[in-house]
């Protein structure tokens, strides 16, 4: 089981945590870091590395940004410049990290996870259900 640290602007991280544990049950491995408009870079980089140390106890963490670039992504990147053996995905999306709690997967399993979990529904239901019609002739 790896350490997961979920980070994000508002409070997307503490809500997709709340899913997933209504999903795959309690995950103490699992810490999240919310960056609110009124925090300083300072007090969120503190936090994030609270929480970094955190989920170490759980094995070399990975870390999980809602934006590349974004403000919570940046000051992690610069926290994790400094470590080895880490990795910060970004685009967290609920598929891939059920696949990394109950799988404890590779990143590269985690990111296939996150791009197929991506798709047109309705498109593939259309699709799907023209499959399966029956000429009539």
């Amino acid at each position: 089981m790896k350490g997961i640290v979920l980070i994000s602007h508002g409070r997307f991280a503490e809500g997709i945590k709340e899913s997933l544990e209504m999903l795959c049950g309690e995950c103490p491995q699992v810490f999240t870091v919310c960056l609110a408009g009124s925090d300083s870079p300072d007090a969120f980089s503190k936090r994030f590395l609270r929480a970094y140390e955190e989920a170490e106890k759980y094995g070399e963490p990975l870390v999980f940004c809602d934006i590349m670039g974004g403000t919570p992504c940046n000051l992690a990147l610069q926290q994790l410049m400094k470590k080895e053996d880490t990795s910060l995905i970004s685009g967290m999306n609920l598929p891939m990290l059920m696949t990394a709690v109950l799988q404890d997967a590779e990143k590269a399993l985690l990111l296939q996870e996150g791009r197929e979990a991506i798709t047109d529904v309705l498109e593939k239901a259309m699709l799907s259900s023209a499959d399966c019609e029956v000429d009539e002739d």
